[in-house]
């Protein structure tokens, strides 16, 4: 890294315990020259840009970035991001009542993307977990920490068991999207 001591003293701090925020991301890209992944046509799989500073900050003695790039310099945060921290916990509601909360998610790692939420159903239903896909969900409620689905209680009962000793294969996620009816 062709960064000195004070550079990496003087860069934008994170918070880790507050939500994800592109004011934040903006920040950092600003600072360091990148280019975010959400600001040009350079998205590879959800990584982002990775690369060497090409244009950025004049701290770091490079251009700024292209005028070009949506001002995403807001004080308060993005409202509608979340970390999967703050999310885990919120009540699982379907369309004729609570089945349980979100206990965690699983995550694909090749472009961090959400593909399921892993819900405890011990309140309702003992001892089953359920795999929810995120398509599922029609509102969530930060307020009162609720994820609002859009099927039903039987549908979700009825549904494959989350076994986390269980490989989620093209298989699992065929049986899991013809349950549900995803296409």
């Amino acid at each position: 890294m062709r960064l000195t001591k004070q550079q990496v003293k003087d860069s934008p701090e994170i918070d880790c315990d507050r939500p994800v925020s592109r004011q934040t991301e903006t920040r950092v890209y600003d600072y360091y020259g990148w280019y975010p992944c959400w600001g040009t046509s350079l998205y590879m799989g959800g990584f982002g840009y990775i690369g060497g500073p090409m244009i950025g900050s004049s701290a770091l003695g490079y251009g700024r970035p292209p005028q070009h790039l949506p001002d995403m310099h807001q004080s308060d945060g993005d409202p509608h991001l979340r970390s999967i921290k703050a999310v885990t916990g919120y009540h699982i509601h379907a369309t004729d009542g609570e089945i349980g909360h979100v206990e965690d998610f699983l995550v694909d790692d090749t472009d961090w993307s959400i593909h399921f939420l892993i819900v405890d159903t011990k309140n309702w239903w003992h001892g089953k977990k359920v795999l929810i896909s995120p398509r599922s969900a029609q509102e969530i409620n930060w307020n009162d920490r609720l994820v609002n689905l859009d099927v039903d209680r039987q549908r979700v009962k009825d549904s494959p068991t989350y076994d986390a000793s269980t490989t989620i294969d093209r298989a699992y996620e065929k049986r899991f999207h013809d349950h549900y009816g995803d296409k």
